[in-house]
């Protein structure tokens, strides 16, 4: 025997993991978005006004130094950023001295980023500041509720990423 609709929907309810959505602003992709873009407002005015970086550029200063040599097409996958834009940024940081280009070995179609010394020192003062504005943004959780809430966005993040690259291998 099938279940009605309503006896359907009820099982349906009791299975879901998101609280009840009546309105947009109870979804978890419309808070995630909010404070993402609260964040990018406010980190652009201050990555501006004290490194004189665009937050998109310390983001690509800030990944280059974590994983160089890098390629450019790898920092465009993990910030989800178009190939322009993203040009546009590595040749500003080059212009500027703080990275260096070169073809890469391994793929002569693309290019390879590493830190130059003034890049590496702006870098550095950059993170540390950073770090300390990281806990200005969290200081209303305690310790633990920080770990954890790290924690749950990693474990969303990965899961998300997995549904992306399964879209688009099916596109």
């Amino acid at each position: 025997m099938r279940p009605s609709e309503a006896e359907a929907a009820t099982q349906a309810d009791q299975l879901r993991v998101h609280p009840p959505v009546s309105q947009i602003t109870d979804m978890l992709t419309f808070r995630l978005a909010r404070l993402v873009a609260v964040n990018e407002r406010s980190g652009n005015r201050w990555t501006r006004s004290e490194f004189g970086l665009s937050l998109n550029e310390w983001r690509v200063l800030g990944l280059t130094n974590a994983m160089e040599p890098v390629r450019t097409g790898r920092i465009g996958r993990l910030l989800l950023m178009d190939k322009g834009q993203l040009s546009r940024i590595v040749h500003k940081l080059a212009d500027d001295g703080l990275i260096r280009t070169r073809p890469s070995e391994e793929d002569a179609r693309s290019v390879d980023l590493e830190m130059t010394d003034k890049g590496r020192k702006l870098h550095d003062h950059t993170l540390a500041r950073a770090a300390a504005r990281n806990d200005v943004v969290v200081e209303t959780l305690t310790r633990a509720e920080c770990a954890e809430f790290m924690r749950l966005l990693q474990k969303i993040t990965e899961h998300n990423e997995q549904l992306l690259d399964l879209a688009e291998i099916m596109r």
